[in-house]
Parts: C-alpha cells; structure tokens; sequence
C-alpha cells in the first residue's frame, strides 16, 4: 500500500454529478426512499481511475487489468453502511460520484467475501459496504455531514500507509503488520481496521507480494556482491566494464520496483531504498 495521487477530476464528471443530485435529492431527502436510487455519474471515470495506477489497485498494489477490470471503489459506501450495530442505509449518497471519493480497486479489495489467510485460517475480508468509525455517533446521515467523522480505514489518497503499516517478511512471507504493535492508537486502530477489511494478508496476495520482495532482496544480494567484486578488480587493475554492466542492470532492476510502475512499489520502497542509502545509492533522483 503507498500514497497515491489521484490527479484532477476529469472535466465531464462535475454535470454528470449536479445533475445525478437533484435526482438523488428527491428520490432520497424529499420522497424519504431509503433504498433503490440507481447512480450512474461515477460509471463515466472508470476509464480515468484505470489510468491512475495503470492497472493496479489503490489498496493492495495488484495488478487487476491482466484478468479483470476495475471496480470504481467508493471509499465512502454510496448506498448503504455495514455497522456493528447491522445494515444503515442511505450510506453516503451525495457522494456517488465526488472526485475525492472514488478509487481504483480490484475485486478483491472491494467486494466482501470469505478468503483464506496467509496463516491457513478463512476470514471474511473485502470493504464492501463497510466505512468503520472511530465513534459510530460522529456517523454522517446528510450532505456535506462527514467533516465530523474520524474514519478507522486508511484512504491512500490522503494517508501515508508509511506511517501506518510495515511489511515484515515472517518465514519468507511478505505479511502485513501495523507499525504500533498495541494496536491501542488511534493509528494502530486504523492500520489493523485496513489491514482486516481491504484483507492485505490474503493467501494470494501474499504469496503474490512475497515474490516481488524475494526478487528484489536477491537483486540487493547481488547489487552488493558485484560492487564488492568492481572494488576488488580496480585494485588489481583487471577490466570491470562486465562487472559495471552488472551493476548498472541491477540498478535499473531495483529503480523499476520502486517507481511505481510495478506492483507493490509501497513495500518494496521499505526494503530497498533504506539498503541503497547504505551503499550510497538513490534511487529517488
């Protein structure tokens, strides 16, 4: 998981939103129906949230767009709330189609279903409708009402997981653990709250993950043997052209896992810039 930026909202969505809310606003707040209003406006940017991430998820990192299409994620649930205190609707409806409130996700992420854990037991993970709350009482139930709200999900829009989650290799899995382990913080809450409902210690996800992470901790091996090696040549004057090559390929190996073309650039940033910073290496310019 990594902070993204989403960019500006296209130009079309603002009417198509204006014009879905007057609707919404009779159907809803005037006509008093709880259920069954039928948004559209947000259909409009799956192509431009495909595009944010070029293919990958904002919550786990996958790429979905090799075997499915995007799911437009509403942060936010439009339609209803899944509470500990049961099922809530309307959920949050004047926000179907906001900007700020749309993300790209994979089916995964986003719809709620039992998957099996990286630990070998099932748990019920997906977000669904679920928006979960530091204090239920805070709940928006009208437009513009969620200024108030201290949500326990964290939005990679707005939050840096960074400093929410790390991701631990336990056993030669890339597992996904929160940065304070009482989980008694309000940052603690909300990291095991992400972590539990968009399900990042899934089966497939972290024998997906735990690939990129072995890949790049073997190219780091091998970084520092070659480096160690081109020292060792100059010093007895021998040709290091092919040593450098080495190098500069696993170089480029290593920038290609953390700039955010690949897949779970958030983790492999953890593991890899601190150990180039080390060697003197940065990656970031």
């Amino acid at each position: 998981m990594m902070k993204i930026d989403r960019g500006a909202e296209p130009p079309f969505l603002a009417a198509a939103r204006n014009a879905e809310l007057v609707k919404a606003r009779k159907y809803i707040v005037e006509d008093g129906n709880a259920e069954g209003f039928k948004f559209t406006a947000y259909k409009g940017v799956k192509g431009v949230l495909n595009d944010v991430l070029g293919g990958k998820c904002a919550y786990c990192e996958s790429y979905y767009d090799a075997t499915s299409p995007v799911d437009v994620e509403h942060h936010r649930p439009k339609g209803a709330i899944q509470t500990a205190n049961g099922r809530s609707t309307p959920g949050y409806w004047w926000m179907a189609a906001v900007w700020s409130n749309l993300l790209p996700s994979c089916i995964r992420c986003n719809r709620e279903e039992t998957q099996p854990m990286h630990d070998g037991t099932s748990m019920k993970v997906g977000k669904g409708e679920l928006f979960p709350l530091l204090d239920e009482g805070d709940r928006a139930t009208a437009e513009d009402g969620e200024g108030d709200e201290i949500a326990l999900l964290i939005d990679p829009s707005v939050d840096d997981p960074v400093d929410y989650l790390n991701f631990e290799l336990v056993d030669d899995a890339s597992i996904a653990r929160c940065i304070d382990m009482s989980e008694l913080s309000l940052a603690g809450r909300r990291a095991r709250s992400s972590i539990d409902v968009y399900g990042l210690n899934r089966q497939g996800l972290v024998r997906s993950r735990t690939r990129y992470v072995l890949r790049a901790r073997t190219s780091l091996r091998k970084l520092k043997l070659s480096i160690a090696e081109l020292e060792r040549m100059r010093s007895t004057g021998q040709p290091t052209a092919f040593v450098e090559t080495c190098i500069d390929d696993e170089i480029a190996l290593l920038k290609g896992l953390t700039d955010g073309e690949d897949g779970y650039t958030g983790t492999l940033k953890r593991l890899i810039l601190p150990e180039l910073d080390a060697i003197g290496i940065d990656l970031r310019t």
